[in-house]
């Protein structure tokens, strides 16, 4: 009897299901897409230069951090090889997926993306990530949430006299291997501007990474599939910084690369590099999308929703600029302590002594009160696109929508249903995003509504 009673569950759950469709088939169904680019673009292939050509000799791919081992690029390693490499691999390794807050992934994911630009991650393809389906209702935001982050070709230099030595490749604990490189992701706990609070302890960055959804998303299994495509600004904004440290007495640097800090610099010394890790996400329904051709100019075109300034998606000039303009409220950084070593905490008490020097040199040249200092800073934090009270997490936010123009048109795919406004801005530099003053409005001012179909273009 128990039997049939357990068969007869069985066959009513299979039959009742979700609408038409039997449970245990519901139970294997995922109508969420999540993918997951390295590129600023969201039509094909990126249109930066190449990864080949970024050129690790360049003064442009070095950041201003780096002033200990500053010639590294011409040493020779013992076997004849160069020591300061191009990285050719980037390690991602997430721990979970939420939107809004609400968990949709707790599957472990571990990515070593090659830098090739043929690869998914870079070719306008992307990677799918595993997920569950949410419930059903509305959602602007996904959070990220990564365990850790790492390019490889990381170098390790000691002291040595008076001189720095290279002394090994920089290793770390990646998908439970030694491999190559250095975990980044350490340092992007928070910004020097958060380091500077009194509750910086609580300050986490990238555990999760707080990514906007423009545009917003609703989610109802009414529809076959729906995607969200999240996109990292990694291609074209890589750098190379120097991090210093002691160990067992050994004065040391390691050069490593992460992303650029044209939005919130970081100095020699410092060792927060948070908040430059920029990312965007969008969703839309397949066959229900709409396509539309923009004229333009060469150079990249994007799209955002009518109800959006666009001074939300620039700076009105470089962080590195902005950081300048605080002025003697950016005080010297004090040395590191080499820990129960008596020649180092000797060398250490001199360069203290040096620190204490110029820092009661610039205090006393600005005359600036705490509260002086304070508000310096503040209006540093705020013209970053920051906001002080936590009301917006996302800081400078990314267009949803870019594609790159070689001179006549250019066209969008895959558009959610909605009005729009379109802009055209010259390619930023290597390591750096848009200026708000540099956008153009397209098509006369006219914002335009894109509809399930293809549309005709302006």
């Amino acid at each position: 009897m128990k039997y049939k009673i357990i068969l007869l569950l069985i066959t009513l759950l299979t039959m009742i299901g979700c609408g038409d469709t039997p449970i245990f088939t519901e139970m294997k169904t995922s109508r969420l897409k999540i993918v997951i680019k390295g590129t600023l673009e969201t039509e094909s292939a990126s249109n930066f230069a190449p990864m080949s050509s970024q050129g690790i000799n360049a003064a442009t791919f070095q950041d201003d951090s780096v002033d200990d081992v500053t010639d590294s690029s011409s040493l020779i390693g013992a076997t004849g090889t160069k020591l300061d490499v191009q990285p050719t691999t980037f390690m991602l390794d997430i721990a979970e997926i939420r939107l809004n807050g609400a968990k949709i992934s707790d599957y472990r994911q571990v990515f070593s993306i090659p830098l090739d630009d043929s690869h998914p991650f870079f070719n306008g393809t992307g990677i799918e990530l595993v997920t569950d389906d949410p419930g059903a209702g509305n959602y602007d935001s996904v959070q990220l949430f990564i365990r850790k982050m790492s390019f490889n070709n990381a170098k390790l230099y000691q002291l040595v006299g008076n001189e720095f030595t290279f002394e090994k490749d920089a290793e770390f604990i990646f998908n439970e291997n030694t491999a190559n490189g250095f975990d980044f992701n350490q340092l992007s706990v928070n910004s020097y501007w958060d380091s500077l609070r009194t509750e910086s302890s609580e300050i986490i960055r990238v555990f999760p990474v707080q990514i906007p959804i423009i545009g917003g998303m609703t989610y109802t299994k009414d529809n076959g599939e729906t995607v969200l495509e999240i996109r990292l600004v990694v291609k074209n904004f890589i750098k190379k910084f120097e991090y210093d440290f002691y160990s067992a007495g050994v004065y040391k640097v390691c050069h490593y690369y992460a992303f650029s800090d044209w939005l919130r610099d970081v100095k020699a010394g410092e060792s927060d590099i948070g908040r430059n890790l920029h990312a965007t996400a969008r969703a839309y329904v397949p066959g229900k999308t709409g396509s539309i051709t923009v004229n333009s100019a060469a150079g990249y075109v994007v799209a955002i929703p009518s109800t959006d300034d666009i001074s939300d998606y620039g700076l009105t000039s470089a962080g590195s600029v902005l950081r300048t303009t605080v002025g003697n409220s950016d005080l010297p950084q004090p040395p590191s302590y080499p820990g129960s070593y008596i020649e180092p905490i000797l060398d250490y008490y001199l360069k203290y002594e040096k620190y204490k020097d110029d820092w009661n040199t610039q205090v006393t040249a600005s005359s600036l009160t705490l509260t002086q200092y304070s508000s310096a800073w503040d209006i540093y934090e705020l013209a970053v696109k920051g906001s002080l009270d936590g009301s917006n997490p996302y800081g400078l936010k990314i267009p949803p929508y870019v594609a790159y123009s070689s001179g006549t048109t250019v066209t969008f795919t895959q558009m959610a249903p909605g009005i729009y406004k379109f802009y055209r801005i010259n390619s930023p530099t290597y390591g750096a995003l848009f200026l708000s003053g540099d956008f153009i409005q397209q098509n006369g001012g006219v914002a335009k509504e894109i509809f399930v179909g293809t549309n005709t273009g302006f």
